[in-house]
């Protein structure tokens, strides 16, 4: 039996970080994606993702949304570290054509249980409405979110026992 092809939104941070081990522990064919959406940390980002990805014997595939950050940075009333609001809904969306398109029919998504107080597109009802929209274009996809249920320092620990070598993060 062929392993499922899992997709996943990549920032090399710790919790994607642990996903990505995580995924590859259950046996999942894991694609490691990083979407550059013109976060200011975007470089360090790609750089920790690569080496993360390296460590595990993958390739990291990258994709390039970085001008349309910059042009909400531009536009924007107000300061920001996250150039657009509701970012999750729009990384989703570009995750889940790329999905389609790597043929992949799981996108994981690294929310802790810490994200879901502090951002609305990082909720359970949020992932939840996603989901149904997605299996209305393509029944096969599923989005999970693993680290939901786990605290920080709880996701620091799964991590570490998954060989999570965090001083690339």
């Amino acid at each position: 039996m062929t392993a499922k092809r899992s997709l996943v939104l990549f920032s090399g941070g710790v919790d994607s970080s642990t996903l990505l081990a995580r995924e590859l522990k259950e046996g999942f064919d894991v694609v490691p994606v990083h979407i550059d959406y013109g976060q200011r940390g975007a470089q360090l980002e790609r750089l920790s993702c690569e080496a993360q990805a390296k460590a595990r014997g993958l390739t990291l595939e990258t994709l390039d949304a970085s001008s349309l950050g910059e042009g909400f940075r531009q536009r924007a009333r107000k300061d920001r570290d996250v150039p657009f609001p509701h970012r999750n809904l729009v990384i989703l969306a570009i995750a889940l054509s790329y999905a389609h398109e790597r043929l992949c029919t799981r996108i994981c998504l690294s929310i802790n249980r810490d994200d879901t107080e502090d951002h609305p597109a990082s909720t359970e009802a949020f992932i939840e409405s996603f989901r149904a929209m997605a299996v209305t274009l393509d029944k096969i996809f599923e989005i999970v979110t693993p680290l939901i249920g786990l605290r920080k320092h709880e996701v620091v620990l799964l991590g570490a026992s998954l060989g999570v070598d965090f001083s690339k993060t």
